[in-house]
Protein backbone atom coordinates (compact mmCIF):
# COMPACT_ATOMS: atom_id res chain seq x y z
CA UNK A 1 0.00 0.00 0.00
CA UNK A 2 2.87 2.39 0.78
CA UNK A 3 4.25 1.98 -2.74
CA UNK A 4 0.85 2.85 -4.24
CA UNK A 5 0.64 6.04 -2.17
CA UNK A 6 4.16 7.02 -3.21
CA UNK A 7 3.36 6.45 -6.88
CA UNK A 8 0.19 8.53 -6.52
CA UNK A 9 2.13 11.35 -4.87
CA UNK A 10 4.67 11.30 -7.69
CA UNK A 11 1.86 11.49 -10.22
CA UNK A 12 0.38 14.54 -8.46
CA UNK A 13 3.79 16.23 -8.52
CA UNK A 14 4.37 15.40 -12.20
CA UNK A 15 0.90 16.54 -13.28
CA UNK A 16 1.34 19.86 -11.58
CA UNK A 17 4.89 20.56 -12.79
CA UNK A 18 3.84 22.38 -15.96
CA UNK A 19 2.15 25.17 -14.01
CA UNK A 20 5.18 25.62 -11.77
CA UNK A 21 7.55 25.78 -14.73
CA UNK A 22 5.50 28.62 -16.18
CA UNK A 23 5.91 30.71 -13.03
CA UNK A 24 9.06 32.62 -12.23
CA UNK A 25 10.56 31.73 -8.92
CA UNK A 26 10.41 34.54 -6.38
CA UNK A 27 12.16 35.04 -3.11
CA UNK A 28 10.20 34.92 0.09
CA UNK A 29 6.67 33.69 0.60
CA UNK A 30 4.27 33.79 -2.34
CA UNK A 31 2.00 36.81 -1.75
CA UNK A 32 -1.61 36.11 -2.71
CA UNK A 33 -2.69 39.68 -1.96
CA UNK A 34 -3.26 41.63 1.24
CA UNK A 35 -0.19 39.95 2.70
CA UNK A 36 -1.76 36.48 2.59
CA UNK A 37 0.45 33.50 1.82
CA UNK A 38 -0.61 29.97 0.82
CA UNK A 39 0.16 28.86 4.38
CA UNK A 40 -2.24 31.53 5.68
CA UNK A 41 -4.95 30.19 3.37
CA UNK A 42 -4.34 26.59 4.48
CA UNK A 43 -4.35 27.58 8.15
CA UNK A 44 -7.50 29.71 7.83
CA UNK A 45 -9.41 26.92 6.09
CA UNK A 46 -8.49 24.49 8.84
CA UNK A 47 -9.21 26.98 11.63
CA UNK A 48 -12.72 27.69 10.33
CA UNK A 49 -13.69 24.03 9.95
CA UNK A 50 -14.34 23.37 13.68
CA UNK A 51 -16.35 26.61 13.87
CA UNK A 52 -18.46 25.45 10.93
CA UNK A 53 -19.04 22.05 12.57
CA UNK A 54 -19.89 23.64 15.94
CA UNK A 55 -22.50 25.87 14.27
CA UNK A 56 -24.53 22.89 13.09
CA UNK A 57 -27.85 22.72 14.91
CA UNK A 58 -27.20 25.90 16.89
CA UNK A 59 -29.57 28.85 16.73
CA UNK A 60 -28.47 30.92 13.73
CA UNK A 61 -26.09 28.13 12.82
CA UNK A 62 -27.08 27.93 9.15
CA UNK A 63 -26.41 31.62 8.66
CA UNK A 64 -23.10 31.31 10.47
CA UNK A 65 -22.12 28.33 8.33
CA UNK A 66 -22.99 30.30 5.20
CA UNK A 67 -20.77 33.21 6.31
CA UNK A 68 -17.90 30.81 7.06
CA UNK A 69 -18.33 29.18 3.63
CA UNK A 70 -18.33 32.59 1.90
CA UNK A 71 -15.15 33.59 3.72
CA UNK A 72 -13.46 30.30 2.88
CA UNK A 73 -14.48 30.58 -0.78
CA UNK A 74 -13.01 34.08 -0.95
CA UNK A 75 -9.73 32.66 0.40
CA UNK A 76 -9.80 29.74 -2.02
CA UNK A 77 -10.29 32.12 -4.99
CA UNK A 78 -6.90 33.63 -4.13
CA UNK A 79 -5.30 30.30 -5.03
CA UNK A 80 -6.31 30.64 -8.70
CA UNK A 81 -2.95 32.26 -9.50
CA UNK A 82 -0.91 29.96 -7.26
CA UNK A 83 0.80 27.01 -9.00
CA UNK A 84 -0.76 23.65 -8.21
CA UNK A 85 2.68 22.05 -7.90
CA UNK A 86 3.65 24.40 -5.09
CA UNK A 87 0.38 23.78 -3.23
CA UNK A 88 0.86 20.03 -3.65
CA UNK A 89 4.41 20.29 -2.30
CA UNK A 90 3.18 22.22 0.73
CA UNK A 91 0.35 19.77 1.43
CA UNK A 92 2.67 16.83 0.90
CA UNK A 93 4.96 18.27 3.57
CA UNK A 94 2.17 19.20 6.00
CA UNK A 95 0.09 16.12 5.29
CA UNK A 96 -2.86 15.90 2.94
CA UNK A 97 -6.26 16.82 4.37
CA UNK A 98 -9.62 17.08 2.63
CA UNK A 99 -9.36 20.88 2.73
CA UNK A 100 -5.85 20.70 1.33
CA UNK A 101 -7.17 18.65 -1.58
CA UNK A 102 -9.96 21.20 -2.09
CA UNK A 103 -7.35 23.98 -2.14
CA UNK A 104 -5.52 22.11 -4.89
CA UNK A 105 -8.67 22.22 -7.04
CA UNK A 106 -8.46 26.04 -7.03
CA UNK A 107 -4.78 26.27 -7.99
CA UNK A 108 -3.35 27.24 -11.35
CA UNK A 109 -2.79 24.17 -13.48
CA UNK A 110 -4.64 21.72 -11.23
CA UNK A 111 -6.32 18.81 -12.95
CA UNK A 112 -9.24 16.64 -11.95
CA UNK A 113 -6.90 13.66 -11.80
CA UNK A 114 -4.52 15.49 -9.45
CA UNK A 115 -7.48 16.39 -7.22
CA UNK A 116 -8.71 12.78 -7.17
CA UNK A 117 -5.28 11.53 -6.15
CA UNK A 118 -4.98 14.17 -3.43
CA UNK A 119 -8.49 13.39 -2.17
CA UNK A 120 -7.75 9.67 -2.06
CA UNK A 121 -4.72 10.37 0.12
CA UNK A 122 -6.60 12.84 2.34
CA UNK A 123 -9.76 10.81 2.83
CA UNK A 124 -9.03 7.18 1.98
CA UNK A 125 -12.25 5.22 2.11
CA UNK A 126 -13.77 7.60 4.67
CA UNK A 127 -17.53 7.65 4.86
CA UNK A 128 -19.00 10.91 3.65
CA UNK A 129 -19.80 12.96 6.74
CA UNK A 130 -20.74 16.64 7.21
CA UNK A 131 -17.09 17.71 7.29
CA UNK A 132 -16.22 15.91 4.04
CA UNK A 133 -19.47 16.98 2.34
CA UNK A 134 -18.71 20.59 3.20
CA UNK A 135 -15.18 20.28 1.84
CA UNK A 136 -16.52 18.89 -1.44
CA UNK A 137 -18.97 21.80 -1.73
CA UNK A 138 -15.99 24.17 -1.56
CA UNK A 139 -14.26 22.47 -4.50
CA UNK A 140 -13.75 24.61 -7.58
CA UNK A 141 -16.32 23.80 -10.20
CA UNK A 142 -14.94 23.21 -13.70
Amino acid sequence: MGLVVEVLRQQVQEMCSLAAEQQNSTTGAFDLGQGLTPVDIWQSLHASEPLWVASAGAEGGAENQQRIDETDLSLLRRLEEFPAKRWAQMCDGIGWTPLGAIGLSWCLGATEQAFRVAWSIAAPEDELNDRLSRALRLMKKA
